[in-house]
């Protein structure tokens, strides 16, 4: 009976220590304090940076537009007009009136009047800047004022003029700002202002200018 007695007393007390260590766990202690905070770790590589996003229905700006050209000034010029002079003339000088109804009084005091005379009676013809000096005779032509040109013919030896070389006329205006309405003026823009016009052939003046015949 004693050592049946003993190994329930045993048992008893195996039993003890393993309900003891099981409810002594870890986790039932106190939380101990906060170590201090390591060395902040070296920043990473920024990422690519996103597309734009599209303009949204509040009227947000969109991408800007390519800068356009540097503005320039017009220029009015008229078909080629029929020449009003007589077949023959007999007098030593002999002028008319050439309507261009684009000449305004800021062309007059700041722009430039250019009148070309085109001859096409000679097996070439050929087109003139004014003032010209053609056989005996002086072609020019003068501003009489807002809207009218003045074309004049002069023999240099005081002879008559007898029959003009010159049978049509155009004139340029530059600067312009309105389309001249004598049914044919045309208005286009310029390509430069850095030029000396006077010096300047037919030519040179319609290619610079995009001046069609």
């Amino acid at each position: 009976m004693q050592t049946k007695a003993n190994v329930i007393y045993g048992i008893t007390i195996l039993f003890l220590g393993v309900f003891f260590l099981t409810s002594c766990s870890a986790e039932d202690g106190e939380t101990g304090p906060a170590g201090p905070q390591g060395p902040q770790g070296e920043q990473g590589v920024a990422g690519p940076a996103g597309a734009d996003g599209a303009d949204g229905a509040d009227g947000a700006d969109g991408a800007q537009g390519e800068q356009g050209e540097t503005g320039t000034a017009n220029v009015i010029y008229s078909n080629w007009i029929d020449s009003e002079f007589d077949a023959n003339i007999t007098d030593p000088a002999a002028g008319v009136d050439l309507s261009a109804p684009g000449l305004t009084q800021e062309i007059i005091d700041q722009g430039t009047v250019l009148v070309f005379g085109r001859n096409i009676v000679i097996p070439s013809p050929e087109i003139f800047p004014l003032p010209q000096v053609i056989v005996n005779d002086n072609h020019g032509f003068r501003i009489n004022g807002v809207g009218n040109i003045r074309l004049t013919i002069a023999s240099l030896d005081g002879s008559n003029v007898g029959s003009p070389v010159i049978e049509d006329y155009r004139y340029v205006l530059i600067p312009g700002g309105q389309p001249d309405d004598d049914g044919g003026g045309i208005i286009i823009t310029s390509k430069s202002s850095e030029y000396d016009y006077s010096k300047m052939s037919y030519e040179e003046i319609a290619d610079l200018f995009n001046i069609e015949d």
